[in-house]
Parts: C-alpha cells; structure tokens; sequence
C-alpha cells in the first residue's frame, strides 16, 4: 500500500470517528469527566443521548440513502446536508427540551440548544447553495461550549481544549485532504459551531 492510500485511509478513518454525529456525544462525555458535579442518573442521559442523537440519526440517514436521497454517509450533496441538519436541530430541540430545567444538566441544555441553533442556521446556507462543513460546525460547537463552561465556572481548561483545537485542526486537514471541502467551508463551519453556542448562552 503506498502513501496516498495510507493517507486516504487515515482521512476518511478520522472523518468516520469524528462524524459530526458523534462529536456532540464526545462533548458529553468529557463534559462529565471535568464537571464537579455527581451525575446519580450518568447511565440514563447517556442513553438517551446515544439513542436520540446518534441511533436515530443513523437510522434516518441509512432511510434516505436507501430512498437515494442521500449518495453516501459523508452528505456529498448540499442539499442532502440541509435535510439532515434541520432533523437533526429537531432532534437537539428535543434533547434541550428534555434536560432544561434539571439543576446539574442546564449546562447541557446550552450544549444542545447551541448545536440546535447552529444546525438551522447550516440549513439556511444550504437553502442558498453554500455549503458548509457539518464536522467543523460540531467542532467549533463543541471547543465554543467548553470555552463558555470554563468562563462560567473560571476553571481553567487548557490542558483540555488545547487537545480539542488540536484535534479541530487534524479533523480539517483530513477533510481538507479528502476535497471534502475548501478551507473557506471549514472555516465558515467552525465560526458557525462557535455562533450557535453563543446564540444558547445570549437566548
């Protein structure tokens, strides 16, 4: 195997783990290793976010790929993307929905609400043929999210977001890599991650 195909692979396995579908459930799950709080229902919430918002999710992109509405996992299409991303902000309005108003999960909710926000907002540039990188829109989400977090509580998280950034940059450079995008999508993804999270912290 030479080295563009080793490259190819590296790419598209780093897209795959970092599918803006699994990125949200990551965010959750460090949010729960740095939050002081106790969790007494941790199992349940993850539950139901793994079912609501990467089965289901799932389930609904396998649907429209067999409807031919979707040519690949990846959203290749802009407007296979605006389908998806309006589903899946119902499905981040609900999970808000579901944990606003329980003490501890309220930062949670910002989380949701923000990612909600970010998708519609994704769905609307597709509306006009822009299209923008759902990876990086999860990432800036998420890096938005743990700079919030961090102000609130004025913890220092440096030795956890220097990672995510990092990691923001290397998820990039593989759809970059890939021709999955052009650096002006993935930069307009990432700044609209970053709006939708600031949009749940002003509304």
């Amino acid at each position: 195997m030479n080295r563009n195909a080793i490259a190819q692979w590296l790419a598209w396995g780093i897209s795959l783990i970092f599918h803006p579908i699994f990125v949200p459930f990551y965010a959750v799950l460090l949010f729960f290793y740095i939050s002081p709080y106790y969790f007494y229902d941790f199992g349940k919430i993850l539950r139901l976010i793994f079912i609501q918002a990467i089965l289901i999710p799932i389930m609904v992109v396998y649907l429209l790929y067999q409807l031919k509405i979707l040519q690949s996992f990846f959203l290749r299409t802009v407007k296979a993307r605006m389908y998806l991303s309006l589903f899946l902000a119902v499905i981040y309005f609900v999970l808000y929905r579901s944990v606003s108003g329980v003490a501890s999960l309220d930062e949670i909710g910002v989380l949701f609400l923000g990612i909600a926000y970010a998708l519609l907002i994704s769905a609307l540039a597709n509306a006009f043929g822009i299209k923008i990188s759902l990876h990086l829109v999860a990432l800036g989400g998420w890096t938005a999210f743990l700079l919030q977090w961090s102000w609130v509580h004025r913890f220092p998280l440096l030795d956890i977001l220097a990672p995510v950034v990092l990691l923001t940059g290397l998820v990039a450079a593989a759809r970059y890599y890939l021709k999955a995008h052009g650096l002006g999508e993935l930069l307009l993804g990432w700044l609209t991650g970053m709006v939708g999270i600031l949009l749940a912290v002003m509304f």
